[in-house]
């Protein structure tokens, strides 16, 4: 790799700010802004993407330690705080999520890998007086076979930091890689099971008090009264304090705040949301299927002509439900604001929109923000959003001391920015050989992306939209317009409805709820041709060899060929998405509407499987997460969720988890993320399976709109 090459690649951060050797005489020296050595051959990586439990603070930092030849025994790692240093080379944003993490950082981490070592190299040559050529790098040191001497990196680590960036940079072999592509042990696990680690809400800081909020009951209501005397009159209460469409009650603990809050007599008017029901907007959306001025997002051939013309024209409806991102940890923060500084801990994951709603907030300058980022209690999207740390900015600047804002889990379902509704409607026409001919698919969404795109510091509050709630964005039809298949005549369309509601992405994006449609849809074209599911799908993926692979493998380990033991049925997904593919076949029964799940099988393609322990782990844990939006929702009545904690808003239990299995097909491809892949096509691979053993369609989610329900996973044989 040249010098140009490297510098071009966003590793520029080489000479960055945070690229400055740090240290002598003992400190530890930085190389660059991913690494820091210490005089005692401790390296520290640094991660710039956020732990959620995807295990990345483990996979970056094995791919850096792997091509340094670092003492693995030896590695730490330590959470990026904002820095420029760490934005994504090509939205120039500092943020976690769309499964990018692998893809994006792997190059960059191999570099910095590479160039550290060759610094390194070129420092031991200085020290011992040889030549870099005779010296080779292994497990923490520098050897000079030779003559049998070595230097650690620890000891020649100052040294190797003033060097400039090498002129040319030279990669290992894949022969040359010791652990990519090996399951490692994870490092952020210890901490987890000792319970030394540090998430959001187990933060502590002098002098900190704990707040909870009340906000309306539907989103952008007003707070019109409350009895602060009596509040306050309450044991240990610090503080209230008016936020944005409700309170907050400061006190030495959280649950004195929340019973303080439970007793204020608090008035809400309404607000935007006051009209809004899911029934009406059920109703609105499947209107305008047949009315809206739709948008063409991808157009081969002429689909519509073809159609016209065809004796017969398959048609279905599909609607995809809101759903809410109920992460297991609150949302949190802890922000000490004082006229000059603010400092905040923070489990997040939009570093650079939280960084700039500090500054907007404040009015402080980027110096004057302080963030340190912790583990996160699950991301899903949520936590690109800065709104639940602005809380905590207001809160703590109005009683002048750090304090620790925690919503409960009424006010997270409430003031979520929820996976958006969405209406499709497909149609197509099959050929003599049973293909389909033609095929037209409609999407009535409203954009995902209203709250996390990234805007220009012109932008004065970056918690609410930067744009119009009906500004396109290519979430809505992914999935759609890149398909794994063969479709000579295809047209997709979208209308970009407005909503009053917050919404935002959801783990899966749109590939999940489009996967739903799509693989639903070819599965009852199949059934139409009287063909076989997995057989009709080869034969439409023909040209895609990574579908193909994947397709094969799933059907190899389903046993898919032969008959599923008496009273179970299988149902067979595919998906193209965040640069990798993932075949998914699913075994259940079915007995008076109750759906036992068995066993699920995912054949997975990512390039370049990084750690296999690790991304089976991702895999299965998405499956679980598919299952559970099978059965999920947020619904609205009057403008308020009906489903306001766990009561309502069921994930799979444990007892209703199937046998997961995960086997990877390795293509030659770049690396990519396994965080978001594994639940795309389970809602289409379970109700393919639900149709295989009942003969009905579900076209609408949740299961529970057709009658179904989860059945514990052992019960139904």
């Amino acid at each position: 790799m040249s010098r140009r090459g490297f510098l071009a690649g966003s590793v520029a951060v080489l000479t960055s700010g945070s690229a400055l050797a740090q240290g002598r005489n003992g400190v530890a020296s930085r190389l660059n802004a991913w690494l820091r050595i210490a005089a005692d051959d401790t390296v520290t990586l640094t991660v710039s993407q956020s732990e959620m439990g995807q295990g990345i603070s483990t996979t970056l930092p094995v791919v850096l330690a792997d091509e340094l030849g670092a003492d693995w025994s030896r590695v730490r790692f330590e959470s990026a705080d904002f820095d420029p240093a760490y934005r994504h080379p090509q939205y120039k944003w500092m943020f976690t999520g769309n499964s990018e993490s692998v893809s994006t950082f792997y190059p960059i981490m191999r570099t910095m890998g590479a160039a550290a070592r060759q610094m390194l190299t070129s420092a031991a040559a200085t020290r011992l007086g040889v030549e870099e050529t005779t010296l080779r790098v292994d497990n923490g040191r520098i050897h000079h076979d030779p003559s049998g001497r070595s230097v650690s990196f620890g000891q020649v680590a100052a040294e190797a930091a003033k060097l400039p960036v090498p002129e040319a940079l030279t990669l290992k072999s894949r022969g040359a890689l010791k652990m990519i592509g090996k399951p490692q042990q994870r490092i952020d696990i210890p901490s987890k099971v000792d319970g030394s680690a540090v998430f959001g809400i187990d933060v502590k800081v002098p002098g900190m008090a704990i707040a909870a909020i009340r906000r309306a009951p539907s989103q952008g209501g007003v707070l019109l009264s409350y009895d602060a005397a009596a509040i306050k009159a309450k044991p240990d209460v610090i503080a209230v304090v008016e936020i944005p469409s409700g309170l907050a009650v400061v006190a030495a603990h959280y649950w004195q705040a929340r019973r303080a809050l439970d007793g204020a007599l608090l008035q809400f008017g309404p607000g935007p949301l006051k009209d809004y029901s899911t029934r009406v907007q059920r109703q609105h959306y499947a209107d305008l299927l047949g009315t809206a001025p739709f948008e063409v997002k991808k157009k081969t051939g002429d689909a519509e002509g073809v159609l016209a013309a065809a004796g017969i024209v398959r048609e279905a409806t599909f609607e995809i439900p809101a759903q809410a991102h109920a992460t297991m940890e609150p949302m949190n923060c802890t922000a000490h604001v004082t006229d000059d500084r603010c400092e905040l801990w923070i489990p997040a994951q939009g570093i650079e929109m939280i960084h700039t709603v500090a500054k907007q907030t404040t009015g402080l300058r980027d110096d004057q923000i302080v963030m340190h980022r912790t583990l996160v209690g699950g991301g899903f999207g949520r936590r690109l959003l800065a709104d639940f740390a602005r809380d905590a900015f207001i809160v703590s600047r109005a009683v002048g001391r750090p304090v620790k804002v925690i919503w409960s889990r009424e006010e997270d379902m409430r003031y979520d920015a929820y996976r958006p509704p969405v209406t499709h409607q497909i149609r197509a026409s099959l050929g003599s050989d049973g293909q389909p001919e033609a095929m037209t698919h409609r999407v009535v969404s409203p954009s995902h992306m209203l709250y996390i795109l990234p805007r220009p510091e012109s932008v004065t509050d970056w918690a609410r939209p930067m744009m119009s709630p009906a500004a396109y964005d290519q979430m809505a039809v992914e999935g759609l317009v890149e398909p794994p298949y063969s479709l000579p005549n295809y047209k997709v369309e979208q209308y970009r409805v407005e909503t009053p509601l917050s919404v935002s992405v959801w783990r899966t994006t749109g590939h999940g709820p489009n996967n739903f449609v799509l693989e639903s849809f070819i599965d009852e074209l199949a059934h139409a041709a009287q063909q076989d599911p997995l057989a009709y799908r080869l034969t439409l993926a023909a040209a895609d060899r990574r579908a193909l692979a994947v397709l094969k493998a799933v059907a190899q380990m389903s046993d898919w060929t032969s008959a599923p033991p008496v009273g179970r049925a299988r149902g067979i997904a595919l998906a193209k998405a965040f640069n990798g593919y993932i075949a998914q076949a699913v075994e259940l029964s079915v007995s008076n509407k109750e759906i036992a799940v068995h066993d699920v099988w995912s054949a997975v393609d990512v390039g370049e499987t990084l750690d296999p322990g690790i991304a089976a782990s991702n895999i299965e844990g998405g499956v679980v997460w598919g299952l559970s939006g099978l059965r999920t929702e947020v619904t609205f009545a009057n403008g308020e969720v009906q489903e306001t904690n766990f009561d309502g808003f069921e994930p799979v239990h444990l007892w209703e988890t199937p046998r997961i299995k995960t086997q990877f097909v390795e293509s030659g491809a770049k690396p990519s993320g396994t965080g978001e892949l594994g639940p795309v096509p389970t809602h289409a691979a379970v109700c393919n399976a639900i149709f295989a053993a009942t003969g009905e369609r579900i076209r609408a989610l949740p299961i529970s709109r057709s009658g179904y329900r989860f059945a514990p996973s052992g019960i139904a044989s």
